[in-house]
């Protein structure tokens, strides 16, 4: 049976749910409780000044040695300061089209490429046009990332598909849908999947487009990807081979009907380069962006752009090693939380984070004494004085989960309820948390020792 809900795109914003989740982890820690916070979604460890500056090294080198080629014509040294032509300087639409080549399989020059300010800005951009469609629908899958419904007009109706905590819809569930709300203007695949680590295989994907092929005639997909090989379920990793492409996607995205949105933030730690971009044959987006830049979202420092331009380049070493990393910290969390009675979790078949059920602490009684600090057991943030007198507050809903994870565990993940609509029925029974795994691994050992310890206390 197919779950949906239907949410406006709001005019305002929300706010962050890292950010809540970290001013939480603040309040703990003014109460003198010691927390692990697991809650950033960038990439650590980065690379060292030094490997980026080695790989701009190298771009220069050869662009000295063949000046003629696109890609390496490069700004003058006078000109690296001034402003970025706003589509993205020529040299890095160059170096994208021929990576986006190599790694899918797919043949694409940089007409075909616009930059955005990160992967924010470029998504936020190419829907820019919506704006100008009567009653815009974008079909997503949830749970999601929190700004994919805060990133179209305003009054754009999204149509919320609950995938049963997988955060991606099946076949099934996507033809389910497209009989529920037939052609719409947009459907949104966030894949690998943030918050769930999920991914499609090769053949999965396919399987999913077909549909799209088959069941509409007009609706655009746009891949949300800034995790892009960052995958763990490719065995011998090969990363020349891990984002090729099957038949029925080239054949819609050489129809323009398929939009592939990737930033340097995930897989080379650049995050504060703030460099995204989008790969596609549909001319409406590549305007949109173009457009956005010119009137409301800026230029992207040409310095950053030419530093990602050199990771695309000579950075595939350091997704390598990085991958390996991730691998034997995702470990550690999965060993973890299998020693856990109640929380359980999926392999994350990709990203940088564990998407962890704790609906075993439903109904669990947490004693006063279980609260390691005095300050915190007199706190109105960590108990009322209802609980107070009653020795303790009972886990009854996903707020009190977190209560308990900060305050009594001293470990602090993302909710899993900002990851759906606004008031999705599927949020209020989510009892999920999103947990980074990028920290150095005796913090992450530490957290999952704190959860195995507070887990004792309870009754």
């Amino acid at each position: 049976m197919l779950r949906s809900f239907d949410y406006t795109a709001p005019a305002v914003p929300r706010s962050s749910p890292t950010m809540t989740a970290a001013n939480l982890a603040a309040k703990a820690r003014a109460l003198g409780i010691t927390v692990e916070v697991f809650t950033i979604g960038d990439l650590f460890p980065k690379p060292a000044e030094s490997e980026i500056q080695g790989w701009v090294k190298r771009l220069r080198e050869a662009a000295a040695a063949s000046p003629k080629e696109p890609r390496f014509q490069l700004r003058p040294t006078m000109r690296e300061r001034a402003y970025s032509e706003t589509g993205g300087l020529p040299s890095l639409r160059e170096q994208i089209a021929l990576s986006f080549v190599a790694d899918t399989g797919q043949p694409v020059t940089a007409a075909d490429v616009r930059c955005g300010n990160g992967g924010k800005g470029a998504l936020t951009g190419a829907f820019a046009y919506l704006a100008g469609v009567k009653t815009p629908t974008i079909l997503m899958a949830a749970p999601g990332w929190p700004t994919n419904y805060d990133m179209f007009p305003a009054g754009a109706r999204i149509v919320e598909i609950d995938t049963n905590g997988r955060g991606l819809m099946t076949p099934e569930e996507l033809a389910a849908a497209l009989m529920h709300v037939p052609e719409p203007s947009v459907i949104l695949i966030n894949a690998p999947s943030n918050p769930t680590g999920a991914n499609y295989s090769a053949t999965e994907r396919e399987a999913l487009l077909t549909v799209v092929r088959d069941k509409t005639a007009r609706t655009l997909v746009a891949f949300d990807d800034p995790y892009g090989k960052l995958v763990f379920d490719q065995e011998p990793y090969d990363i020349a081979r891990v984002l090729q492409r099957g038949a029925v996607e080239k054949s819609l995205f050489a129809a323009g009907r398929i939009a592939v949105f990737r930033t340097a933030s995930k897989e080379y730690g650049m995050a504060g380069s703030r460099v995204g971009w989008v790969v596609t044959k549909n001319a409406e987006l590549l305007t949109s962006l173009q457009n956005y830049n010119e009137s409301k979202g800026g230029g992207v420092s040409s310095g950053s752009q030419l530093e990602v331009q050199a990771a695309l380049m000579f950075g595939d070493d350091f997704i390598t090693h990085t991958v390996a990393t991730l691998k034997k910290k995702r470990a550690l969390v999965m060993e973890g939380i299998a020693q856990l009675r109640y929380a359980r979790m999926a392999p994350p078949q990709a990203t940088i984070y564990a998407w962890i059920d704790f609906a075993g602490l439903r109904g669990k009684f947490v004693p006063l004494g279980a609260i390691p600090t005095e300050a915190a057991r007199v706190s109105s943030d960590v108990l009322s004085d209802a609980e107070r007198k009653a020795g303790g507050f009972t886990i009854a809903t996903p707020e009190d989960l977190m209560r308990y994870l900060v305050f009594v565990a001293g470990f602090c993940p993302v909710a899993g309820t900002p990851f759906y609509a606004p008031g999705s029925p599927a949020a209020k029974a989510d009892w999920h948390v999103r947990m980074s795994f990028c920290n150095d691994e005796a913090e992450l050992k530490r957290g999952l020792a704190a959860l195995a310890n507070a887990e004792a206390t309870l009754r």
